[in-house]
């Protein structure tokens, strides 16, 4: 029995002042105080956040065959409000309280198991309990900011404050399997987890007299399903030849059981996403294109319009995009809007090769996703051909008379018709096989001495990829945000390597 009794406690405090001088009356006047008062912008930011963690940890094993273990957290942030309704109250101040427990029956030690070809058989079961505090500091406090006014520097508010707002905590429930047979040549690991996502941070609309658009807020709910599941073999086990495979897979299935107003839409380098309920959160959302329109005829027969903003209208002709007219209304805008894939991966995993013949090893790991839609935001920007901006290749193939069949649009400068709008013309399918390490290495023979041991290897990482992705990478996304997931930016992306080297033991 072990048991342990802790407590973590972290400050931060930080401080930035910024001030910008503008249209001075000479290059020679370069100070801030000589720039328009009207373009004079003088600001900054303060930003203190106190955070405090008790916790409590105990583990119990019986007869190596029973394992379990508790651990309690009670964690405090200066970042919420003391008006919330969760966790507990200690000198005022609200903390919330996550604990865990895990359950561990390693059956293979079991009598009725001595004579049985099973190695390991291990059944593992955990429960846990996780907080999330990261938004910001001060959003349950009432914060200002400088803003200027003709030439005047004032403060103004830069939020609504919740006091109410509260930890955002998930649950998590696992339940494992841990096999081994075969004198351990043959192993295999499975989970099986759900996670539930209660008092889920949300920034909910309000009504525009509040002079703000959003207030943050707990009403969200989201959950995740999901298997994980991993094989390991030793297929040749000879005293100068070795080969080991392995390999896992694991599916995620996410879903938003409630969000304020059912629905929102997040808007992130012209793609629209949406998080809905009982759909995956931030799924692209846009419109549906048919090919081009490749005749004036054609375009009259559809008879699809725009409502232009001054109430009047303007139809489709030859050269653009035919998009779908969902409800029916002859009218292409906002509600013929459909979900057209999420950039969450259905499967991915990956899967090795380990081959040792005498002093010669051979390794290579190859990496995997599949199900996943790409939003290709550089084509949606070097397709457009509605401005002067450079263009791919592929533009030359638009369309340009009467007849012609294409599936790249007339160019129109400003895109009138909108035929660069978000849509499934931008996106792509992400799904991808990449070999991501591949190393030969050499045990060189060595008398013991100075030098105990030295290995000659050359190694070379992404050195292959097979995908329908057009783009460079089909691997990264715009930011570690959820919603910047899925969408080419024009990041740097993953770059090939070889290296040669020499390992040496002294």
């Amino acid at each position: 029995l072990t048991s342990r009794l802790g407590l973590r406690d972290q400050h931060s405090d930080a401080e930035q002042d910024f001030a910008l001088g503008f249209n001075s009356t000479s290059d020679d006047l370069v100070s801030v105080q000589n720039g328009l008062n009207a373009l004079r912008q003088v600001g900054g930011g303060i930003g203190e956040w106190n955070w405090m963690n008790t916790y409590f940890n105990a583990e119990y094993a019986y007869k190596s065959k029973l394992f379990l273990a508790f651990n309690a957290g009670v964690d405090g942030s200066s970042r919420f409000g003391k008006a919330g309704s969760n966790g507990v109250v200690i000198n005022g101040n609200r903390f919330a309280v996550l604990p865990s427990a895990s359950l561990a029956w390693l059956m293979s030690s079991e009598n009725f198991m001595a004579d049985s070809k099973i190695d390991l058989l291990k059944l593992r079961l955990s429960w846990s309990m996780t907080g999330n505090d990261d938004i910001g500091n001060y959003s349950t406090r009432q914060a200002y900011m400088s803003q200027n006014l003709l030439g005047m520097q004032g403060l103004v508010r830069n939020g609504i404050p919740n006091p109410a707002l509260q930890w955002e905590t998930s649950a998590k429930y696992n339940v494992g399997v841990d096999l081994a047979t075969w004198n351990e040549r043959l192993t295999f690991t499975a989970d099986l987890f759900h996670s539930r996502t209660n008092n889920m941070l949300v920034y909910e609309n309000i009504t525009g007299a509040a002079g703000f658009n959003t207030i943050l807020t707990n009403n969200g709910n989201m959950q995740n399903t999901g298997v994980e599941a991993s094989v390991g073999v030793r297929l040749i086990n000879k005293k100068n030849l070795q080969w080991d495979i392995s390999g896992n897979i694991a599916t995620v299935r996410n879903k938003v059981n409630h969000v304020p107003g059912g629905n929102f839409l997040t808007e992130y380098a012209g793609a629209t996403l949406l998080t809905q309920g009982s759909r995956p959160a931030g799924v692209f959302y846009g419109y549906i294109t048919n090919g081009v329109f490749s005749t004036a005829e054609e375009a009259r027969i559809a008879n699809l319009k725009i409502k232009n903003a001054d109430g009047s209208y303007r139809a489709f002709g030859a050269g653009d995009i035919h998009f779908s007219d969902v409800n029916g209304d002859n009218i292409i805008d906002e509600k013929d809007r459909r979900v057209l894939g999420s950039p969450m991966p259905e499967y991915y995993g990956g899967f090795s090769s380990k081959l040792t013949y005498h002093r010669f090893q051979l390794e290579a790991l190859f990496t995997y996703a599949g199900g996943n839609k790409i939003f290709n935001y550089l084509r949606y920007r070097l397709e457009s051909a509605s401005s002067i901006d450079n263009q791919l290749s592929s533009v030359v193939n638009r369309w340009r008379a009467e007849g012609q069949v294409t599936n790249m649009p007339k160019a129109t400068y400003g895109d009138p018709m909108g035929n660069s709008r978000f849509s499934d013309r931008w996106i792509e399918d992400g799904s991808y096989l990449r070999l991501r390490h591949a190393s030969l290495s050499y045990a060189m023979p060595v008398k013991e001495g100075f030098i105990r041991n030295a290995t000659v290897y050359i190694t070379g990482t992404n050195l292959l990829t097979f995908t329908k992705y057009m783009g460079y990478d089909p691997e990264f996304s715009a930011s570690p945000s959820l919603y910047g997931q899925g969408i080419d930016t024009g990041l740097d992306p993953i770059f090939r390597s070889a290296t040669l080297g020499v390992k040496l033991g002294f």
